[in-house]
């Protein structure tokens, strides 16, 4: 559960832990802090253009770390790729009746046989037959905000699940 005063500062938590926190970074960065230490950089600025429903999660140096921005995790327009697969926020999953599309939980998909190779490879033409693809749900989605946005993941992704619940928290509630 991601809850938050201001969309640009949030509280994390797991099983009523708390385990993060987001603060507003420099310019429009977050800056997305767990409790252990690590601390992530965030911004909406991917592949060198801003795009919507889009962010890139690089790593910062830490004492426990040698290296420095490692790319945790990007996300373009909903899309991602996680240990060579494709995941999509806001997808409707196979199985799923589509009435439960407009008023129920958002959820995430693995897009099994994913024809692209990559994320920079997507163009306009291909994003619009995106929304066709239906995969298999790995986590959902539920709240907007700062009145509390609910993420839970499944074992695909309980990996990144807590940069899975921060990126989800910021595309939709400071978009």
């Amino acid at each position: 559960m991601v809850i938050g005063s201001k969309p640009w500062e949030a509280k994390i938590y797991s099983n009523k832990v708390e385990v993060a926190e987001i603060k507003k970074g420099e310019g429009p960065t977050f800056n997305l802090i767990s409790n252990d230490g690590r601390i992530w950089s965030i911004t909406n600025k991917v592949h060198g253009e801003v795009r919507p429903f889009s962010i890139n999660v690089q790593q910062e140096k830490n004492k426990n770390k040698e290296n420095l921005n490692d790319e945790a995790l990007i996300i373009r327009e909903n899309l991602f790729k996680h240990k060579g697969k494709f995941y999509m926020f806001a997808n409707h999953p196979e199985g799923k009746p589509w009435h439960e599309y407009l008023s129920g939980p958002r959820y995430i998909s693995r897009l099994d046989n994913f024809p692209f190779p990559d994320l920079e490879k997507i163009d306009n033409h291909i994003k619009h037959r995106l929304k066709r693809f239906r995969g298999v749900k790995v986590g959902e989605t539920t709240g907007l905000g700062i009145n509390g946005h609910f993420v839970k993941v499944e074992r695909d992704l309980e990996d990144i699940g807590l940069l899975v619940a921060a990126c989800s928290y910021l595309l939709y509630s400071t978009v």
